[in-house]
Parts: structure tokens; C-alpha cells; sequence
């Protein structure tokens, strides 16, 4: 789901607006949740958000095998077979590992984490098991401690980024050019 450099600039925007605010000593207003946070945790964003993982995909495919006599059945054989070449070569390529879509729902930041509320489960990616972030104006990459790397795709994402860098590090970052 990349963005287009014009919704990349919107989102940079976004960021620099919060960033500069936060400079000037302002801070972000909380927000109620629908769920109990920990003590003295306090929420300031939420949104439709997707999270995506990297993981490996089903390599399997159907070997199909017809026969018959004559120049029908080898024709029937020989279709068959580049048939299976096709299905065994998109099998080997949906089978490379790869960030791939897992759930989406209501993300909400908090001062000590990731809150998604999705549709299959509720996912916490707590600041302190985050190794490293990045965002790319497309999403939040996470390297977490004890999983596989995750995304976040969030509107407008570079916000979200830096809000996270101030909650989790207390760090005003720079945010990237517009692209052009």
C-alpha cells in the first residue's frame, strides 16, 4: 500500500506541524480508550491501522497428472506438465519470506505502547521490546525483541512516528524532505 509523494509530503507535514509544537513546549492531549490501560499509562493517538509481518508462505502446490493413449493423451500429458511448472513456480515465489498482512483494526499509541485492536486478537508491541524504528513514509518497521520484524500502516504515518519517538524516547526527531 505505498502512498504517493503527494500524500508522503501530507503526512511529513503533518509530522512537522506536531514536531514543532512539542519544540514549543506543547504537548500532545490524551484521549479515553475503550479498553483499561496500565497505571498511570495515558493514550494520545488512535486510528484504522493494518500490521504486517515477516513471514514465509505456503510453498505448496496441487501436482495434477492426466494420461491416455495416442496423440491426445501425450497432448493431455504435456499440458498438464506446463501447467505444474506454473503452479510450482508461483508456489516457490508466494513461499519467499516477506512482510505480509496478518490483521488490521483500531491502533492506539500510549506513552508505553502499541495498542491494535483487531480483528482477530489484540496485539500490544510495548516500547521497551521495540530494538529499533524506522518509517519510510510508508509505514513503521519494528525489530522486536523474541519476533519476527513487523510494519504498521497508519494515516498519516510519519505523525505517528514521531509522536512515538517523543512518548517512548522523549525525543523531538527530525522529520525526512518532502519528496518531490
Amino acid at each position: 500500500m505505498p502512498y504517493t509523494p503527494a500524500q508522503v509530503n501530507v503526512s511529513r507535514a503533518a509530522a512537522r506541524r506536531l514536531t514543532a509544537a512539542l519544540a514549543a513546549g506543547q504537548r500532545p492531549q490524551a484521549i479515553q480508550v475503550p479498553f483499561r490501560l496500565s497505571d498511570n499509562e495515558t493514550c494520545y493517538a488512535q486510528g484504522p491501522a493494518q500490521i504486517w509481518q515477516f513471514l514465509e508462505g505456503d510453498g505448496t502446490y496441487v501436482h495434477k497428472s492426466r494420461g491416455g493413449f495416442g496423440l491426445v493423451g501425450l497432448a493431455l500429458v504435456a499440458g498438464t506438465a506446463v501447467g505444474n511448472n506454473a503452479r510450482r513456480s508461483r508456489a516457490s515465489r508466494e513461499a519467499v519470506p516477506r512482510f505480509r498482512p496478518v490483521d488490521q483494526g483500531t491502533m492506539y499509541l500510549t506513552d508505553r505502547r502499541f495498542v491494535i485492536q483487531g480483528q482477530t486478537q489484540w496485539t500490544d508491541i510495548w516500547h521497551e521490546n521495540i530494538r529499533v524504528a524506522n518509517c519510510d513514509g510508508n509505514s513503521i518497521t519494528f525489530e522486536l525483541s523474541g519476533a519476527p520484524p513487523m510494519q504498521l500502516h497508519i494515516w498519516p504515518i510519519d505523525y505517528h512516528y514521531a509522536l512515538f519517538h517523543y512518548l517512548a524516547y522523549n525525543d523531538i526527531i527530525s522529520i525526512p524532505p518532502d519528496m518531490s
